[in-house]
């Protein structure tokens, strides 16, 4: 019986050995975050209608803050996305159409390498949308992916893949929003 104790013992202190290089080299703790780059609104249908908005490219941006667990973090966002025109219902106009979200997300990070890190993450929240002088907000849901380079024990560059769904907008009187960015970032380790 005794034997045992000490084998398990020798056991877990060599597992425990074996474990912190591991986890020593992953981050933890607070970090900032922010990127920029293309987005896309897609067409967007009118709610009982086949008249649809169809937008051009535009600029996409978020920052925000969050909380590194190792594998997973936890990030509560500003995303938004941007088109200077399109077409509305068969006609063009000029003027700037912006789509604003606050999310919350889950990633969980596959840490195969010491730099090298493919992320993948879900977010819900709320978002406000600004047509032609008419704003709307309401639940959305989205999903991201991407991968990152740590360049430092602090500083990880990132390229991001976000796309979020907005079911209904009744003031607008819209149906299916969504809008996906494609960002280049970086995250600051606190």
């Amino acid at each position: 019986m005794e034997s045992t104790k000490k084998l398990l013992y020798n056991l877990s202190l060599g597992a425990s050995l074996l474990v912190v290089p591991v986890f020593s080299e992953e981050n933890y703790g607070w970090y900032a975050t922010g990127s920029i780059g293309a987005s896309q609104i897609s067409d967007i249908e009118y709610i009982n209608s086949n008249e649809k908005i169809t937008f051009e490219d535009g600029l996409g941006l978020d920052f925000g803050l969050g909380y590194d667990f190792g594998s997973t973090r936890i990030e509560g966002t500003l995303s938004r996305g941007h088109a200077p025109g399109g077409t509305d219902r068969g006609t063009s106009f000029e003027s700037d159409t912006t789509v604003t979200s606050a999310l919350l997300s889950a990633f969980y990070d596959f840490r195969s390498s010491k730099k090298w890190s493919p992320f993948l993450g879900i977010s819900i929240g709320s978002t406000s949308v600004d047509h032609l002088g008419v704003g709307d907000s309401g639940f959305s849901y989205g999903l991201g992916l991407g991968i990152s380079y740590k360049t430092s024990d602090t500083t990880e560059v990132y390229f991001k893949s976000t796309g979020i769904v907005t079911p209904e907008l009744d003031t607008l009187g819209i149906t299916n929003g969504s809008y996906g960015n494609g960002t280049i970032g970086v995250r600051f380790l606190f």
